[in-house]
């Protein structure tokens, strides 16, 4: 039976305060967390019965992604393989699912923290069995806009604003063209992105990712909202 992915919202507290709630009352059952268009953080367990669950925007879908126009109508496909959950896009989107910025071809095996990404769409999975180090994550949280200076935010929105289009593949914008938008050098630029890099944890990353992870990171945290924009 199709369940709309955001049957169950919860509160509007602090992104990491309910995000730390929303995996520990799943007691074990694995699940998929998303910040919607309005803020608010939505959880669907996947271990309550289903071994085998459609995503995409047709109401059809087991998780119903409707606000989003780059997801297809079948887009993916989450199932559970010897006790673990994969991520399944065979080609069934035209945009295609990324896991941790990187575009999978046919599937990929999912750890607890990994983000998925449909279309414009970011998910975080858990398999809510959180590690020490996750919860040590999960304690410290995600930045928030106000963890910002207006200059950082002003180059993370610059950053973004690619994925406010309908483009079937976007990457982030370079940092000349951020220097461009914003009327600033690029080297100074290039200083915010660093201490970006840093506030996001996304330092020690390969430089050909640093910059995807960033992206995902500031939706993911509900700091950027192409939605809003």
């Amino acid at each position: 039976m199709s369940t709309p992915y955001g049957q169950k919202a919860l509160g509007n507290g602090s992104y990491s305060a309910e995000y730390d709630r929303a995996r520990h009352r799943s007691d074990g059952c694995a699940t998929l967390s998303h910040r919607d268009r309005h803020g608010g953080l939505r959880e669907i367990p996947l271990d309550h019965g289903a071994t085998r669950m459609t995503i995409g925007r047709s109401h059809a879908a087991d998780i119903v992604v409707s606000a989003d126009a780059t997801v297809s109508r079948l887009h993916a496909i989450i199932e559970r393989v010897g006790g673990c959950w994969v991520v399944i896009d065979n080609g069934l989107s035209m945009n295609g699912t990324f896991v941790n910025g990187e575009r999978i071809g046919g599937f990929r095996k999912l750890e607890s923290g990994d983000t998925v990404r449909l279309g414009k769409s970011v998910f975080v999975f858990t398999d809510g069995r959180p590690s020490e180090d996750e919860k040590t994550m999960m304690q410290a949280g995600l930045p928030t806009r106000n963890s910002l200076t207006d200059a950082q935010y002003s180059i993370l929105e610059a950053l973004c604003r690619p994925y406010d289009s309908e483009a079937a593949f976007t990457y982030p914008a370079s940092n000349w063209q951020i220097a461009h938008d914003l009327c600033l050098s690029v080297a100074t630029v290039k200083t915010h992105m660093r201490a970006l890099f840093k506030i996001f944890d996304v330092e020690a990353l390969p430089p050909n990712q640093k910059r995807v992870f960033l992206v995902e990171r500031a939706m993911e945290s509900g700091v950027i909202d192409y939605h809003d924009r």
